[in-house]
């Protein structure tokens, strides 16, 4: 095969086109596979919110983990996963965690759905309780965070009260509850928190470590 022979004069500019030639085609390469890689993120998204949930998780970005888990109640109805995205925006987006939150609370098979997540539990989980007691003290939390009202704060303690059980078991929701109070320096709820604890029918307070601290904590952050 016979070889090309650029005149001298004309090199510069023949190498000149095929940079530019060679330039182009990348970027063109480089805009398909962007292309299709923001295609396949966003049918991933949609037909596959769980697989989403884990993987923006993994990347610690729990606000929009807990989109996607939302997206996959939506999707399959999975008790499990609103209860996940309750737990990762609670904190983060709290006006979105009440709002699922209430959502499941309500839900029929919430109870159910606890008590199979605890019968999964394992040694390794840091979770202390009940699913059932840590999702609303969860709730209870939110709800006391997003208060601007007295009838916020109300909100707040009914729940913790009603979902606590009378043995007052550890982590149970009004203990989580006036533990976010009194990270808080909330005088005047830790009071209420307080007489709310001596007032219930609790029957497991002798020897009840749980008790015992949380009463105490109340007490020096209520007489401040």
């Amino acid at each position: 095969m016979d070889k090309i022979i650029i005149p001298e004069g004309q090199r510069s500019r023949v190498y000149d086109i095929m940079r530019k030639l060679v330039l182009k085609t990348a970027l063109i390469t480089l805009g398909v596979v962007l292309v299709l890689a923001v295609a396949a993120f966003g049918v991933i998204s949609l037909c596959a919110p769980a697989v989403m949930c884990d993987f923006t998780l993994s990347l610690g970005m729990e606000s929009v983990s807990a989109d996607y888990a939302y997206q996959e109640y939506q999707r399959s109805d999975d008790l499990a996963y609103l209860a996940r995205s309750v737990e990762l925006a609670a904190g983060r987006n709290d006006a979105k965690a009440e709002e699922r939150f209430d959502l499941l609370y309500a839900a029929e098979g919430f109870d159910e759905m606890c008590a199979a997540r605890d019968a999964q539990q394992t040694s390794s989980d840091i979770r202390l309780g009940s699913y059932h007691d840590y999702l609303c003290g969860v709730g209870a939390c939110v709800k006391y965070r997003l208060a601007d009202t007295q009838e916020g704060y109300e909100e707040a303690l009914a729940l913790a009260l009603a979902e606590t059980d009378a043995s007052f078991p550890v982590a149970n929701p009004l203990y989580m509850l006036s533990v976010e109070a009194a990270s808080a320096d909330d005088a005047a709820f830790c009071a209420k928190l307080l007489a709310a604890l001596k007032g219930g029918s609790f029957t497991n307070t002798d020897n009840n470590k749980s008790y015992e601290v949380i009463e105490t904590i109340l007490k020096e952050v209520a007489s401040e």
